[in-house]
């Protein structure tokens, strides 16, 4: 199993706060920590803690944050051949954590914005060496596009989360095989602002017309509904749904992207699209339930372990 990971880096900083910031209020932060961070980094962690070799296309910069993430990199595992070292500064992110888990981030991009299709090209044989090609919207759609591009002239899968939300490139869609969004961006998607209160329920009774009027013509449309589950279209237009895991939440930042290193590395194992849900919730159930995000990301034996006991909401 091999993927080929449209990535991002950033130096994610987090303060804990007893709830979220009002416009103009200061609030006093109980706890800060820091890690490397970074959806395509998170993803890319994540599918190589699973069992998936995984080569990374990643830009950071010439600072400590950049040295210090392509070692941590190599450590574990992750091929680091495409980490280019391009500008001065690496991407970096603020968060702030509730007490309830709710959260938000700020992020800018440094390095990242400096990536281009031809690195891209300059990666080709790593693409063509994998199975799947993975990439989400911190980097940018010129890049998603062309890695996408040659994904498909080989022959290889897709899937993209788009996320930061921004509109979607009808190319970029056209190509993309599985798309893995949340409510709030499913919303966006059919552009139509309600759906983000469904239950998981009527998403499943909605979702087959939804995705006609929008024109989906890919494999799998994923929508994960946080601590209701998710639910999925698969390519004969039959809906799925799975419900969560029962957890205390404590900080949901990068359940995202552990669902997706989960629901990928399913389908990898050509497990049915029903238990890559499982998985995929199960994966991002281990994130929320805990501070942090790459110490979180589990190996198979922590995964095997928390689907033993866990109970489904």
């Amino acid at each position: 199993m091999r993927a080929f990971v449209v990535g991002n880096y950033m130096n994610a900083n987090f303060m804990c706060v007893e709830r979220l910031p009002r416009p103009g209020e200061s609030l006093a932060a109980s706890r800060f920590f820091q890690e490397h961070g970074g959806k395509g980094l998170n993803l890319a962690v994540g599918l190589q803690r699973l069992g998936v070799r995984v080569d990374l296309l990643m830009a950071v910069g010439a600072d400590g944050a950049g040295a210090a993430v392509k070692e941590y990199l190599a450590r574990e595992g992750v091929g680091i051949h495409r980490v280019l070292m391009l500008g001065r500064t690496s991407g970096f992110g603020v968060g702030f954590i509730a007490a309830d888990g709710s959260n938000f981030l700020v992020v800018h991009p440094g390095a990242n914005a400096l990536l281009t299709k031809d690195h891209v090209d300059e990666a080709f044989g790593l693409i063509a060496a994998a199975d799947w090609v993975l990439a989400q919207f911190e980097s940018l759609d010129p890049v998603v596009l062309r890695a996408f591009t040659w994904a498909r002239r080989l022959g290889k899968r897709t899937c993209l989360n788009p996320s930061p939300w921004r509109r979607l490139d009808e190319r970029i869609l056209a190509l993309t095989d599985v798309l893995v969004v949340n409510a709030t961006e499913a919303a966006q998607l059919f552009a139509r602002s309600p759906l983000a209160d469904l239950t998981r329920e009527e998403w499943v009774a909605q979702l087959p017309s939804l995705a006609r009027q929008l024109g989906w013509g890919g494999v799998m449309l994923v929508i994960t509904l946080g601590d209701q589950g998710s639910v999925a279209l698969d390519q004969e237009g039959k809906a799925w749904c799975r419900p969560a895991y029962n957890i205390h939440q404590v900080d949901a930042t990068g359940a995202g992207d552990a669902f997706g290193s989960g629901l990928v590395w399913a389908l990898l194992r050509g497990l049915d699209l029903g238990k890559a849900l499982e998985i995929g919730n199960a994966c991002g159930a281990l994130i929320a339930a805990r501070e942090g995000i790459l110490d979180g990301l589990p190996h198979p034996p922590d995964l095997e372990a928390f689907l033993a006991a866990a109970i489904p909401g």
